[in-house]
């Protein structure tokens, strides 16, 4: 006969008991909203169907003249697309950027579609923000165990919100749809990871996903924080041993690919390793701002985003820095001021509620990690704001309101299809914003005309879309962009020399070397100024061309046939002709598909004596350019 158990006696905890941690979502909480495999891949569908017509407007859309041409149009290294530059760009740093994985998809693109139409970068955009769609609802799905409902909220939130346009319709964004997919795929390894318990092949997983994060764009390096915060949410002790070993390959990627950064943003090549397909400026001239004021920047980032999650109006592809005197005083300075409190009063709450309640320090945290990088206590360009900086930290956000939406249905069971429809509702109309967005990236015509609406004063729109004018053969449009930024006192090297390319086109030499001579008072290195500043006086004053050209050669960062040819050509006007043949030497062995480096060579030699030569080099001309009349003539004068 078996003794009788006896009842446990209930023990008072030792003064050196541990206090219970919060726990994760509990499993029979989310129950009743748990789906079967086959019903979650049906929501991942419909997912990707919502979200492809939400951008699907996006495929008929254009280049923008706006770091497309430096990433696509104008990159020498995609024209043509073979081996060899696809090696060279494994190594180059683009657009102030070392990201050789993105680079090589934009060459994959050059090499299968050309560079002439941006439809095939931008479905590869959008392929990919579907899938990171997808992968931001199994982040939410897994993370609240199984929670559909939270899956759903969280991944509508970051496939149609219309912040996200400008990651997916602006080709030269391709860094953006690509980091956050390996970024996504390394932080459900990791998860993984974490539920096995042990190092395995999912720990592996997550440090390659994050390799080639990293090799995408140096924001990935956010993911770190980003472990800490999942091993937080599990329930995990976050500084132990065991925890801070596994990250050690981590951080040390994470340092690796911030100095690189760092480095190659300030025009560095990161100890002579990559070669530098164009240069120009990231790192914005800060000093006019003190530390102080650009903590209320960050501030005021970190608080309008989450403004603009909620109400997505007025959304521009540029949001201008105040002026010094704004941020100093009046109404502007107060609402900076308060974006700052703002962070620090979200901070502080969700570290004291970080025991009680996890969402708040997990969702927030998540937030702050992944754009804290971008808030502009050091400025990374010309703007306070960039839609494209909530693309992946929106998710945080997403997470909390789905998490709290579920927990309403479990609090009052009667809100159930209220919550829904509210749901639905609200993903309808980020549709809707969405679809208006993607029109206004449709050129770069009505990118910056939306832009300039919304800022008129504002200098920068106006030089972009001046250019853009004057590109297009609008050169009273493009005079008169210019002109206003001047008048709002927008001093900048690039305004003048659109001036001085516009008079030029139109003629007036004078003024354009006026222009030019403005803009290279401001800076007298510029290599691209000293360029159009010789084409504009190549006639009229050849010796002074001749000057600016041999600066050009030698400053420039590449080899130009163009660089050499108009140089050959102003030595023909002095009379140089060997001078003159020699540059032209030059130019044919950089670009031998320029029917006139071959004419004016053979004007080189004919002026020189060289008859014989002349015509091979007329009739050279004639084989690239079939029927061109000056080489015909020249011909003709020579008995041929």
């Amino acid at each position: 006969m078996s003794k009788p158990k006896k009842k446990p006696v209930a023990q008072r905890p030792s003064s050196g008991a541990k206090p219970i941690k919060a726990a994760s979502p509990r499993k029979d909480a989310t129950q009743s909203v748990s789906t079967p495999n086959p019903m979650v891949w049906l929501w991942v569908a419909l997912l990707a169907a919502w979200v492809f017509i939400a951008y699907m407007r996006a495929l008929d859309n254009q280049f923008v003249d706006w770091d497309d041409p430096t990433y696509v149009t104008e990159n020498p290294y995609l024209q043509p697309a073979n081996q060899e530059n696809l090696h060279v760009l494994l190594r180059s740093v683009v657009s102030l950027n070392y990201h050789p994985l993105t680079m090589a998809t934009l060459w994959w693109n050059a090499a299968n579609s050309g560079i002439e139409s941006a439809r095939a970068y931008i479905w590869f955009n959008l392929i990919f923000h579907i899938f990171n769609t997808g992968l931001v609802f199994f982040f939410a799905f897994l993370l609240s165990k199984r929670n559909v409902l939270i899956g759903l909220v969280t991944a509508l939130g970051f496939g149609l919100h219309p912040m996200h346009v400008e990651s997916v319709a602006w080709v030269s964004e391709r860094k953006d749809v690509l980091y956050v997919f390996f970024f996504l795929l390394s932080a459900l390894a990791y998860w993984k990871h974490l539920e096995k318990g042990k190092f395995g092949l999912w720990w592996v997983l997550a440090l390659l996903a994050f390799l080639l994060s990293c090799l995408s764009k140096a924001m990935a390096v956010s993911l770190v924080p980003v472990l800490f915060l999942l091993d937080y949410w599990q329930g995990r002790k976050i500084l132990s041993l065991g925890s801070l070993l596994e990250k050690i390959p981590f951080i040390a990627l994470a340092v690796l690919f911030g100095l690189i950064a760092l480095d190659v943003q300030d025009g560095g090549s990161f100890y002579g390793m990559f070669g530098m397909v164009e240069k120009n400026d990231a790192l914005a001239d800060f000093d006019v701002f003190s530390p102080f004021q650009r903590f209320k920047f960050a501030g005021y980032g970190f608080m309008m985003y989450i403004v603009k999650l909620f109400l997505p109006f007025n959304l521009s592809a540029f949001y201008p820095y105040p002026s010094l005197d704004a941020v100093k005083q009046g109404t502007e300075g107060s609402v900076y001021l308060f974006g700052l409190l703002f962070t620090l009063a979200v901070g502080a709450w969700s570290l004291w509620n970080a025991r009680k309640h996890k969402i708040y320090l997990f969702g927030f945290g998540f937030y702050f990690f992944t754009i804290a990088l971008v808030l502009q206590v050091i400025s990374v360009g010309a703007v306070v704001m960039a839609d494209r900086y909530t693309y992946l930290p929106y998710v945080g956000l997403f997470f909390m309101l789905g998490y709290g939406l579920d927990a309403l249905i479990r609090k009052m069971s009667a809100s159930k299809y209220a919550v829904w429809g509210a749901i639905l509702g609200l993903n309808l109309f980020f549709m809707l914003r969405t679809r208006e967005q993607v029109d206004i990236w449709q050129n770069h015509d009505t990118l910056w005309t939306n832009v300039i609406k919304l800022y008129p004063n504002a200098g920068e729109p106006r030089k972009i879309r001046g250019h853009y004018y004057g590109k297009t053969g609008r050169i009273d449009l493009a005079i008169a962009d210019f002109e206003a930024a001047l008048q709002n006192n927008f001093q900048n090297v690039s305004i003048y020399e659109g001036l001085g390319n516009a008079y030029g086109t139109q003629g007036k030499v004078d003024k354009a070397v006026e222009m030019f001579n403005q803009a290279l008072k401001l800076d007298s290195s510029n290599v691209s100024v000293r360029y159009n500043r010789s084409i504009a006086q190549l006639n009229k004053n050849p010796q002074a061309a001749i000057e600016d050209l041999t600066f050009v050669i030698k400053n420039s960062l590449l080899e130009k046939a163009a660089n050499y040819g108009a140089r050959g050509y102003a030595y023909l006007l002095t009379g140089n002709y060997a001078a003159a043949k020699q540059d032209y030497d030059k130019a044919i062995s950089l670009d031998a598909q320029d029917p006139y480096h071959f004419f004016n060579r053979g004007q080189a030699k004919q002026l020189s004596g060289d008859n014989a030569g002349a015509i091979v080099d007329y009739e050279a001309a004639l084989k690239l350019k079939p029927g061109m009349a000056e080489a015909l003539e020249k011909l003709k004068g020579l008995g041929r």
